[in-house]
């Protein structure tokens, strides 16, 4: 690589106003003053316009490279591994293409038939399907462009010097750059333009300084807080991506707050009167009062059930029945009497008034009736004749025999268990009692009385239907409170077992805690306009800043120093250095092995400061080495000035996530200026190659291999779900909102069901995956255990709103996965469309702010 190709790509890498500041140097133009005002304003507002890069030609020392190879597509392949044939795997012409397979799926088939035909460290036999019972002739097409010009090569030919320009890299290539020596071409010129930009990047540093001070000056009044009160870590909180809408809701008072805060006050005024012996005997009292409340509201319910409602309709209807059948006996057995209605209600009632008047006054010494020869009706005050004695004997059999018996203990029953629910209709004083006891004590009797009151109007319902003046069946009551006073005495009874000297103190100060929040509160919400123009003032002094962060000179000294000392055997290390630096090494170092040839020189790794000569793949790691290996490639690929393809298979086998994360970078920056190509396994591999690659502006092509059955090698243009990251699931779950509004009139319900059902738990699962991926993976090191403090940080700008939000939507997501059956009372019917799309639109807002707190 050149020194002007080096100085091109890099200046291409900074921001556009750095850009644009190299290009006016190149042109030998210089900054004025307005024109260092003009890049502060521009950098505040984000408005810098787009700038093309200085390229290779505009600095002296240019050099040219042949033209780069990409790879189209393998196709056609037979007889390789066990792959299945007829398929077809394409790669995009630009950016990162990641091709993901698991385990035994034939991503490494694919991967070992392209080895064979590209150039690589290393090159092993291609094995066909060990297990058949025949062997086929092997065989694949590789389509590729060159420059612009499509071309095609197959197996069976001889080796094709296009495609040796394309590069392999596996851990047995790794190993080779670990033990071999590595040659690689540079050629060298001088020029620098780093000192010009440095010292404008001071310029305007120094005027967006003064309008950090100008912005400090406009900061508004705000109040003095309690500590440790909401109000207060809500200022303390208050930052530039701080919402109108957290704002309103942070000074929003409730309807009671004045109510609340005054009767706060005066528990408080009465707990530091009182003491902790005073304190449980009120409490045990309360408890009492429920129980009282609770025995009379559990016998309402009772009484107010469909089952209540069920059995006095049972007990009245076997009264009836009863009756009836007795009616039905008396007119069987006495249609021949003198005058009808024997048995009726009111011929019982007389029946019963002469058995009284006979039993108590004419003879109190027999039993009724009385029909011997010298016997006197009691009611007609006329001796017996043998008929009336005989029917007298009669009548008295009837009402013994057992169904009149049954008929008349049913309407005694009904009377008894309407009686009992008549008493019911008003509340015994001891419960009025005990309803003022609580609510003088502060107790909330309000769901309660409201609740007495409906189920004692359906007990009046229920008499007047009972007595017959009511003929539509009472409405049963609401839920009765019982289970919740029941609830709330336990905790009575258990606080004030507890109650204690600490017990009682640490009560007073948690209410003092509430008050100073109340009072916080009111204080917060009169400097609400206050609030607001501090955030606009913060969101002004941000811009100012990350506008300021932008002429950080770091960079530039760096690469000043490197250019400037640079000769052949400095730039290769150097570039070995970054490789190797960038994955966690250390003490390593790229040494030349002969003597300079040409512009070509061969260099091999070694110790850096070692006192024992040894080789270096007996004292680092298996981890380390697979680093160093890669390291190697990459260096060998930096100086490749065809721009071809690169192809990686598994790149970070035994390497820890934080060199994953390195890796994934690395690539995703190659990938800005050639075709790369990257098999992998491991779906945390492809999650930071995609969030890299997103960083950079790089494109990225899905491509996945998978098995059919036992068979490995289908192919597939998109990653499965389980390895999609944030971005892509949002992306999908979008596309699927899409399809559902497009075909929702032509799906019946059980299939639009079970496609909304999955989209929500393709939801959940993407909440999941946020969580794990923006806040625990930013917080923890997955691979090392290893906590990232800086990151820290992060977790100050998760606000209530956030967990709010992701409270509510991962619950509304996991409502609606099939995760479980639905019971069928539940009766569920699955969310249209428009609300799925605004549960989307919630979890990508809320992932939006998560990763806006990482800054």
């Amino acid at each position: 690589m050149t020194l002007a190709n080096d100085l091109a790509t890099w200046v291409a890498e900074r921001t556009d106003w750095q850009k644009d500041v190299v290009g006016r140097f190149c042109r030998n133009e210089n900054l004025s003053e307005d024109a260092v005002n003009e890049i502060a304003d521009h950098l505040i507002a984000g408005t810098y316009p787009s700038v093309a890069a200085i390229t290779a030609v505009d600095v002296p020392g240019t050099s040219e490279s042949g033209e780069s190879v990409r790879l189209s597509a393998v196709a056609d392949v037979e007889g390789v591994n066990a792959l299945i044939t007829g398929q077809r795997l394409t790669f995009a012409s630009t950016g990162l293409t990641i091709i993901y397979g698991d385990n035994a799926s034939g991503k490494s088939g694919y991967a070992r038939l392209i080895r064979q035909a590209v150039t690589a460290r290393v090159k092993g036999d291609l094995l066909g399907d060990v297990f058949a019972k025949s062997l086929h002739d092997q065989k694949a097409v590789f389509e590729y462009v060159v420059g612009s010009k499509a071309a095609t090569w197959a197996l069976t030919e001889e080796t094709s010097r296009d495609l040796s320009s394309v590069r392999f890299y596996d851990e047995e290539c790794g190993d080779a750059y670990v033990t071999a020596a590595s040659e690689i071409s540079y050629r060298p010129s001088a020029l620098t333009l780093l000192d010009r930009l440095s010292a404008a990047c001071d310029q305007v540093r120094q005027a967006l300084s003064q309008r950090l001070s100008d912005n400090a000056a406009l900061r508004p009044e705000l109040p003095l807080l309690g500590e440790g009160t909401k109000a207060k870590q809500f200022l303390d909180q208050l930052s530039a991506i701080t919402t109108r809408e957290q704002i309103d809701e942070a000074t929003a008072l409730s309807p009671h707050h004045d109510l609340s805060l005054s009767a706060k006050l005066r528990e408080l005024t009465r707990l530091q009167a009182s003491d902790p012996n005073a304190e449980k005997t009120r409490l045990a009292q309360l408890a009492a009062h429920w129980a009282t409340v609770k025995s009379h509201i559990d016998q309402l319910a009772e009484a107010v059930t469909n089952q209540s409602f069920d059995n006095v309709a049972a007990l009245a209807k076997s009264a009836i029945d009863l009756r009836e059948a007795a009616k039905i006996a008396s007119a069987k057995d006495f249609d021949a009497e003198p005058l009808p209605g024997v048995g009726s209600a009111t011929w019982r009632a007389l029946w019963d008034a002469a058995r009284r008047y006979s039993t108590t006054e004419a003879y109190h010494e027999h039993d009724f009736p009385v029909t011997t020869d010298d016997a006197v009706c009691v009611l007609c005050q006329q001796p017996l004749s043998p008929d009336g004695s005989d029917r007298l004997r009669r009548f008295d059999a009837f009402i013994k025999d057992t169904t009149s018996r049954d008929a008349d203990a049913a309407e005694r029953r009904v009377v008894q268990r309407r009686d009992e629910i008549a008493r019911l209709q008003s509340a015994p004083a001891a419960v009025t009692t005990a309803l003022s006891q609580l609510q003088a004590g502060g107790e909330d009797v309000t769901a309660s009385q409201t609740w007495m009151t409906e189920a004692a109007t359906v007990a009046t319902e229920i008499v007047a239907w009972i007595d017959g003046t009511r003929e539509e069946r009472p409405t049963t009551s609401g839920t009765a409170p019982g289970t919740a006073i029941g609830e709330r005495r336990q905790t009575l009874i258990t606080v004030s077992a507890d109650i204690d000297s600490t017990s009682f103190n640490d009560s007073v100060r948690v209410l003092k805690a509430e008050v100073a929040d109340l009072q916080a509160a009111e204080q917060l919400a009169k400097a609400k306009d206050n609030l607001v123009k501090e955030v606009v003032r913060l969101q002004a002094r941000t811009k100012i800043e990350e506008a300021r962060r932008l002429t950080d000179t770091t960079g530039i000294t760096r690469k000043a120093t490197a250019l400037t000392t640079a000769y052949v055997t400095s730039i290769v290390r150097d570039q070995f250095t970054r490789e190797t630096e960038q994955l966690y090494l250390r003490r390593v170092t790229l040494d030349p092995t002969k003597g300079r040839r040409d512009v070509t020189l061969e260099h091999r790794p070694r110790l850096l400061g070692a006192i024992l000569d040894a080789d270096i793949d007996d004292v680092l790691s298996e981890g380390e080495q697979t680093a160093l290996g890669l390291a190697g490639f990459l260096t060998e690929v930096e100086f490749d000035e065809s721009k071809s393809a690169v192809v990686l298979d598994d790149p970070v086998s035994s390497l820890d996530a934080g060199r994953r994360s390195r890796v994934a970078r690395r690539l995703a920056e190659l990938a800005q200026s050639r075709q790369v190509i990257v098999f992998t396994h491991e779906a945390t591999f492809v999650n930071a190659l995609n969030k890299a690659a997103r960083d950079l502006g790089v494109d990225v092509a899905e491509r996945a291999i998978l098995r059919q059955g036992e068979r490995p090698g289908l192919t597939a243009d998109k990653h499965p779900w389980s390895v999609k990251d944030i971005p892509s699931r949002i992306n999908d779950l979008e596309a699927e909102i899409a399809r559902l509004k497009k075909e929702r009139g032509q799906l019946d319900s059980d299939e639009y069901t079970r496609r909304a059902q999955e989209w929500g738990g393709r939801l959940s699962q993407a909440w999941e995956r946020a969580v794990n991926l923006d806040v625990v993976n930013e917080l923890v090191d997955r691979g090392t255990n290893e906590v990232r403090p800086r990151m820290f940080k992060m977790l100050v700008g998760i606000t209530e709103q956030d967990d709010n939000d992701y409270q509510s939507g991962y619950a509304k997501a996991s409502e609606w996965a099939p995760r479980h059956d639905q019971a069928p009372e539940t009766n569920f019917i699955a969310p249209e469309p428009d609300e799925l799309e605004a549960e989307l639109v919630r979890f990508k807002e809320w992932v939006r702010r998560i990763k806006g707190y990482k800054k």
